[in-house]
């Protein structure tokens, strides 16, 4: 976010404070710095509407910033920014001024009055059905799309554990992948289905070495772009968003959708909550329940595992 520069060494410092307090409670840089995206423009805006100090911010302050993130366009792309962002900035920035407040930094905390709780429709309320993720399979062209597919959902990494994803961590003979570095610094072993195992086999004996440009150099990343180099998060979604298009399916689909895809299709094929707890790499057993939406009573019903639960 290079675009907001923070001039003022009380506004750096109380950004400097918060990464800290963030990094102390077990986030990620990654993670950090998405937390804190969202308070970096905060502080930006203070010193642009002239407002010097902490103190001096009012509820009126808040409620100004909150129509100004609606109403600016987002500097990805275009248009304006989505509810989930800037529901995202709007409840880091309550986190902050709990922060600032428990450490004493703040008397009064201008958003204690304030609620900007999500009102649009969440993304796991998206569903992927496995009707969808088979359309999706059957537009591939390559092994790399199938690939990718198969790390999003039959693995049901996150983004940016997909982009950490290094060839060392893929081992074919005992069907294993092993996330080295989760979110919250979390480490997991995932077991491969044979599907989703062949296809990574499928991709690295033969269309990664196309890919990889200088071969002096060794590669680690598992993915690689056209380039030659490691594949990041926009090229997942760019490559998701394309076979989409592909299999004709009406929805905003992002590599997220494809997580929460399997854990409520494996709970469904009969998975332990407590499994796809472990398969995701949830600290706790409420945030699972949270993403799949299944009731108490269908929960009873869960009692198989293993990974040939895997739909595909």
């Amino acid at each position: 976010m290079g675009r907001f520069i923070i001039r003022s060494p009380e506004y750096q410092n109380y950004y400097a404070q918060f990464m800290n307090y963030l990094h102390a409670i077990g986030y990620s840089l990654s993670s950090r710095k998405t937390f804190t995206t969202g308070i970096k423009e905060f502080l930006y805006w203070l010193e642009k509407q002239e407002i010097t100090t902490i103190h001096a911010v009012e509820e009126s302050d808040i409620e100004n910033f909150y129509i100004y993130l609606q109403e600016r366009p987002s500097l990805i792309g275009g248009g304006a920014l989505s509810e989930s962002r800037i529901t995202l900035h709007m409840y880091t920035l309550k986190l902050f001024f709990l922060h600032l407040q428990d450490m004493q930094q703040l008397d009064l905390n201008p958003m204690c009055n304030l609620n900007y709780t999500c009102d649009y429709k969440r993304i796991r309320e998206n569903l992927l059905s496995l009707a969808d993720i088979e359309s999706l399979y059957e537009v591939c062209s390559t092994s790399k799309q199938r690939a990718i597919l198969g790390i999003l959902y039959g693995c049901g990494l996150r983004k940016q554990e997909a982009e950490q994803l290094n060839v060392k961590d893929i081992y074919f003979k005992s069907s294993l992948l092993y996330v080295r570095e989760g979110k919250g610094g979390s480490k997991r072993t995932i077991p491969l289905s044979k599907i989703v195992l062949n296809d990574l086999k499928d991709y690295y004996f033969h269309e990664r070495p196309g890919e990889i440009k200088h071969r002096s150099t060794a590669i680690e990343s598992f993915m690689l772009n056209k380039y030659g180099t490691r594949m990041q998060g926009d090229s997942y979604s760019r490559a998701i968003k394309n076979l989409v298009h592909k299999a004709g399916l009406d929805k905003a689909i992002t590599p997220h959708h494809f997580r929460h895809a399997i854990a409520t299709h494996l709970l469904q094929s009969g998975m332990k909550l407590e499994h796809v707890k472990d398969f995701l790499g949830h600290k706790s057993i409420e945030t699972t329940q949270t993403y799949t939406h299944i009731t108490t009573t269908q929960l009873r019903n869960t009692t198989a595992y293993g990974t040939n639960t895997l739909p595909v």
